[in-house]
């Protein structure tokens, strides 16, 4: 949120707008939710970059970026501040008192003035220590935003904890000085970085309900045109459905546990979305035999796809174009809800 200099280049300043833009198109979106610290407006205000209308118009001015003006850009800014949760409401962590801090790789040894990095330092302790010892899978897929291009990685954390204010119950185990705590936390530039950085499989594993499925659905295809060369949209991946009985046969086979089924079930369910290696699948029929007819709903038609020997995946393809995931059966199982 904090402007650059204002003898800054055209370029820093399009990307800190492109930046404001990409993560308030991400919330719009609903691609993910963005937490801001409790402490970013105060940190703001006593460095003289909040409210940053007056400092925008000079900004914008001598770096000759006409396409965008002070008051849009600082709307942008505000609506984020303002629509987001406080990450310490989230984690119920509200502030830490370090020493002895290392950070690898430091990517907040530039930021200036000196309470923007004391912030930025204690938003990673707080989320690494989160990320540690809070029993909340998706804590895994929460990255600090960061405004250096190109970014996705974790940052590495050592310091010593000299006091927590929180109000858990489940941070017996923090080390406290002078033990030191190690922890880390990725960070990311953009919400295509931070996408392509979480782990799909490992968020099935984690998912806790159809919600948290669609979720690592969406991220692996998301990934699946990236990694193609053939990039999507996140608004423009193809669309699926859950079927009311599919989530519940990958708790029934066990898919959730740390058997590899679950990364074989992903690949297996973005492959059937995307109408890839097609050689794998056979229409489900109303019996046994080759010449028997496909099973049909309405003009819905059942199809089975192989995952491995032992586990098949069924689902309907729509009549709208749609693909609906069906269930997850054994060999010799050839129902479908």
């Amino acid at each position: 949120f904090a402007p650059p200099p204002i003898d800054a280049s055209a370029e820093l300043v399009r990307n800190f707008v492109e930046a404001l833009l990409d993560w308030k198109n991400a919330m719009d979106d609903e691609r993910l939710d963005v937490y801001t610290s409790k402490f970013a407006p105060d940190v703001l205000i006593n460095c003289n970059l909040y409210p940053i209308r007056p400092q925008l118009k000079v900004l914008l001015a001598q770096a000759a970026v006409f396409e965008y003006d002070a008051n849009t850009v600082a709307v942008l800014a505000e609506t984020i501040l303002n629509r987001s949760d406080k990450i310490e409401d989230k984690l119920g962590i509200s502030d830490v008192l370090v020493s002895d801090l290392a950070l690898n790789p430091d990517l907040f040894a530039h930021y200036a003035p000196s309470q923007l990095l004391e912030d930025a330092q204690r938003c990673v302790i707080v989320l690494s220590l989160a990320n540690r010892f809070v029993n909340d899978p998706t804590l895994r897929g929460h990255a600090i935003a960061i405004r250096t291009t190109n970014v996705a990685t974790a940052v590495q954390v050592k310091c010593l904890i000299q006091d927590i204010e929180h109000t858990r119950d489940d941070l017996g185990g923090v080390p406290i000085a002078p033990d030191h705590f190690e922890g880390s936390i990725l960070v990311c530039s953009s919400c295509h970085h931070l996408l392509v950085s979480v782990d799909e499989v490992e968020m099935l594993r984690d998912a806790a309900d159809e919600r948290h499925l669609a979720a690592a659905i969406r991220v692996g295809l998301y990934k699946r045109y990236v990694f193609s060369g053939t990039p999507l949209r996140w608004q423009d991946l193809p669309n699926f459905s859950i079927g009311h009985d599919f989530f519940a046969s990958l708790t029934r086979h066990h898919v959730m546990s740390g058997s590899g089924l679950a990364e074989r079930l992903v690949r297996a369910v973005i492959e059937t979305i995307c109408h890839d290696k097609l050689d794998a699948t056979h229409a489900l029929r109303i019996g046994q035999g080759p010449g028997d007819a496909q099973r049909l709903r309405g003009a819905d038609l059942a199809w089975r796809r192989d995952i491995d020997r032992d586990f098949h995946l069924h689902y309907w393809d729509c009549h709208t174009g749609i693909v609906e995931l069906a269930v997850l059966v054994v060999h010799n199982d050839f129902s479908i809800p």
